[in-house]
């Protein structure tokens, strides 16, 4: 049985919807490298820290286990996740009127084989209401989200164009993932 080392409630629903049998196991990581790299490369290293972290705390070596995370990007800023409401406007704002990358990255691991993956999904995105971010601020529904973003909420009335998937673009790509397990 596969072991979701998250945990993201996105990502267990993205799973279930795929008819993957996993179990999740939650954990606190610190996710604090610098962000002096290209946005590729440090969902990368999150990913990579993420593992780290566990195995340090977990001997489950012998299981499958995914790890996985997001990162958006506007104009090669990345956008992690906003920790009060002034993060949160400031990062809707970079993305009003903009193109708008999710990249999405994931390890599987098991005794067997090791494969990781990186997707990517640019969102095109019109002009924001003002008092529709406000709104969206207020709800708090943008924590534990990378740049603030929610596809499946706040910016799915934005969305002019997509490129990529949208799961990824919430922080999965699961048919990746599916061709592996």
């Amino acid at each position: 049985m596969l072991i979701l080392a998250s945990s993201s409630k996105i990502r267990a629903t993205l799973l279930q919807n795929e008819g993957i049998e996993f179990k999740q196991v939650s954990f606190n990581y610190d996710e604090s490298l610098k962000k002096d790299i290209k946005a590729h490369f440090y969902v990368q290293k999150i990913v990579l820290e993420k593992e780290r972290q566990f195995f340090q705390k977990n001997a489950q070596k012998n299981e499958t286990i995914l790890f996985a995370d997001s990162v958006v990007s506007v104009k090669g800023q990345i956008l992690t996740k906003a920790t009060n409401d002034e993060e949160a406007l400031k990062m809707l704002l970079m993305q009003s009127q903009n193109e708008v990358s999710v990249l999405s990255a994931f390890l599987l691991q098991s005794p067997l084989k090791r494969v990781f993956s990186l997707s990517k999904t640019t969102l095109f995105l019109a002009q924001f209401d003002e008092e529709d971010m406000k709104q969206y601020i207020q709800s708090k529904l943008y924590l534990n989200k990378a740049g603030a973003l929610m596809c499946e909420g706040f910016h799915q009335k934005y969305i002019l164009k997509q490129s990529g998937s949208l799961n990824t673009a919430l922080g999965l790509d699961t048919q990746s993932l599916k061709a592996y397990l």
